[in-house]
């Protein structure tokens, strides 16, 4: 959970409250001034210094003493009215009955004045903020400084108040009463509505009577609702100082974009959510010293540093989930257009994850993670994640980036440059160790043990849109395993050999000396350079085009006999459908990853072509071109090494 924004809260805090907190801190000021004089000397003063904290109407009832001469005066200023401003409309943003505090002249001499007692009564304020952000409390949106604290209390009563809250960026709405008592300490309490659901608001905090200003101070808030369920536990380090303070968090709700309203982190749909976090803020730093929980059936916990410096943000975090299915991180209405634009143009090995870094703003960062099990509802071969990812000034890196599939690994780094124009995605990706068959699913047609180069850079808003206008390079090679018998022989279109391995020993195997899929990457396709196998008995070269736009796969393997053959089988081995789905035409005989025997109407339809070309009868020129005429063993090292740069 990200907690840059935490100190967003439904209410406004002390950068968000300068007006109201204006208003009190000169209240007080006029009280101080006015502990020898007559008090309505300063009415005009008081009102003058009211208009320009809130830049807007202001309109005061009188000032009074209690007594016409004391060294420790109660000063009260009455029925106190501040207007809306303009944008909001007409009405009242604060009507206050009466503010009165006492004032020991002594310390006002000294410098030091603090009065021992503010009490407020009959305080209605209204508070909203609009689509865009503006609010009615906060007259400006950069940082105060920080030394402007407003004044410090260590004594405060509220009686006969009330708030209403209105957001309509959070499409959070509350209103309810709010006291301050000696017995029952700090009470709003406030009901409404939250996304359009139901929703209740509880703050609470402690007494505020012949406290230590500076003394810890302890808070709860709640906000609960079908949309969101967010409670807060904790201590400020000072009375009602939002500053510095120690909190444990909890939220619910059925996906992170819904807290994301209240905290206003930028946070993304996701699953159902259930959210633990022990926090820490002091001053422009937030700490999330413990983070824990669950997103659907995603577990996570972590531990998180924000700063706030220059004006960016800076975090630096650890997040560890046990498990992790990215379907988790979208929520139903997001997987519904998922499903539908797999509907639509079928399913996509390469992901459609968003990269664009537009919405980032000034974040700067970097995060460590590990996924110790990675879930899917498909079948698929990754299993475990890890690595760095940086972000620095609209670029992110993942480094030490470790991919652990059902067998073998997939390492290096992927880089994502949003600082001008679209983004641009690069990768430079290592495969070792891992199984061909668990790669691409073909049964025991071909083991061996693969490794491979990824590097690739492409500019989209998504990996899929950057890599299908990719240039580069992409690999893939074996060096040494086995080949089914019969599919080494056709691959040599040697249909004596084929026809034997059929009815001897079906499931024969060959010696694999090695295998390089080596493609060339230009604005998105990708042509063989070279494509190449070689086994015992027969070597096979391709060409053709992989389109990474639709995935489309179109290559043809020519290939030729080491030995002998008496029946050349005249038809190469195409390979057609998408990287999801490829089909393999293996020269009339069937598919190549179907276990069965080809049938003997196949079999017979090949060998009368066959023979047919043996006779001479059919285009010689498409004869010569249907096979490689004296195929010669390939350079194992050389083509792999290269391939492998």
């Amino acid at each position: 959970m990200d907690t840059r924004a935490k100190k967003s809260s439904a209410f406004p805090h002390r950068r968000t409250r300068n007006i109201g907190v204006g208003i009190l801190a000169i209240s007080i000021l006029a009280i101080i001034l006015l502990g020898a004089v007559p008090a309505s000397i300063f009415e005009t003063v008081i009102r003058d210094k009211l208009q320009g904290a809130s830049d807007r109407e202001v309109a005061i009832g009188s000032v009074s003493r209690d007594s016409f001469f004391s060294y420790s005066p109660v000063i009260t200023i009455h029925d106190i009215r501040v207007a809306q401003p303009a944008w909001v409309g007409e009405g009242d943003f604060l009507r206050l009955k009466s503010i009165s505090a006492r004032v020991a002249v002594l310390d006002v001499l000294t410098g030091s004045a603090r009065p021992d007692r503010v009490r407020v009564d009959g305080l209605d304020i209204a508070l909203i903020r609009d689509k865009n952000g503006r609010s009615n409390w906060s007259d400006d949106d950069g940082d105060e400084d920080e030394d402007d604290r407003g004044p410090v209390l260590t004594d405060l009563d509220i009686t006969n108040s009330h708030f209403s809250f209105a957001d309509h960026k959070r499409s959070l709405s509350l209103n309810g009463p709010i006291s301050v008592s000696s017995k029952g300490g700090l009470r709003a309490e406030g009901s409404g509505t939250f996304l359009r659901s139901k929703a209740t608001m509880l703050f609470t905090g402690g007494a505020i009577a012949g406290i230590d200003p500076e003394a810890d101070y302890p808070f709860t808030v709640s906000l609960q609702s079908p949309a969101l369920e967010l409670t807060a536990n904790g201590e400020m380090q000072g009375v009602l100082n939002t500053d510095r303070f120690t909190a444990s968090l909890s939220a619910r709700a059925p996906t992170l974009k819904n807290l994301d309203q209240i905290i206003e982190a930028g946070l993304f749909g996701t699953q159902k959510i259930n959210l633990q976090a022990d926090i820490r803020h002091k001053d422009k730093d937030w700490f999330v010293e413990k983070l824990n929980g669950s997103i659907g059936r995603s577990k996570l916990s972590g531990k998180a540093t924000i700063r706030k410096r220059d004006g960016r943000t800076k975090i630096d975090a650890d997040i560890k989930a046990a498990t992790l299915d990215f379907d988790d991180l979208a929520d139903d209405a997001g997987l519904a257009r998922a499903a539908a634009l797999t509907r639509r143009i079928g399913p996509r090995v390469l992901p459609n994850t968003r990269i664009n870094l537009s919405n980032m703003g000034p974040t700067d960062g970097q995060m460590n993670f590990t996924v110790d099990r990675l879930l899917s509802r498909r079948d698929t071969v990754f299993r475990r994640l890890k690595g760095k990812l940086s972000l620095d000034h609209k670029i992110i890196k993942i480094t030490n980036l470790v991919v652990g599939l059902k067998s073998g690994q997939l390492t290096g780094s992927i880089q994502v440059d949003h600082r001008r124009g679209a983004p641009k995605l690069s990768t430079d990706l290592t495969l070792s160790g891992a199984s061909l068959s668990d790669l691409i699913g073909n049964g025991d047609i071909v083991t061996a043990t693969m490794r491979g180069r990824i590097k690739l850079h492409g500019s989209g808003d998504t990996f899929r849109d950057a890599l299908e206008k990719a240039d580069g390079n992409a690999a893939m090679v074996a060096s040494g395993g086995s080949v089914r018998a019969t599919v080494a022989h056709v691959l040599g279109q040697n249909l004596g050999g084929a026809v034997e391995e059929i009815i001897g020993d079906p499931k024969a195997r060959a010696p694999l000396r090695c295998l390089v899929a080596n493609f060339k990457a230009r604005n998105g396709i990708l042509t063989p350079a070279p494509l190449a196998v070689d086994t015992k008995v027969s070597i096979g070269r391709g060409e053709g085009r992989i389109a990474l736009r639709g995935e489309k796969i179109s290559l043809i393997l020519r290939g030729g006999a080491k030995g002998k053959s008496a029946l050349r089988i005249v038809d190469p081995i195409k390979i057609s459908g998408t990287l999801t789905a490829p089909e393999v035409s293996v020269a009339g005989l069937g598919k190549a990853n179907d276990a069965e025997k080809p049938s003997f109407g196949d079999v017979l339809k090949v060998a009368t072509k066959s023979i047919g070309s043996a006779l001479g009868i059919g285009d010689s020129n498409e004869q010569d071109k249907a096979f490689i005429q004296k195929p010669k063993s390939l350079n194992c090292d050389a083509v792999v090494t290269a391939a492998m740069r």
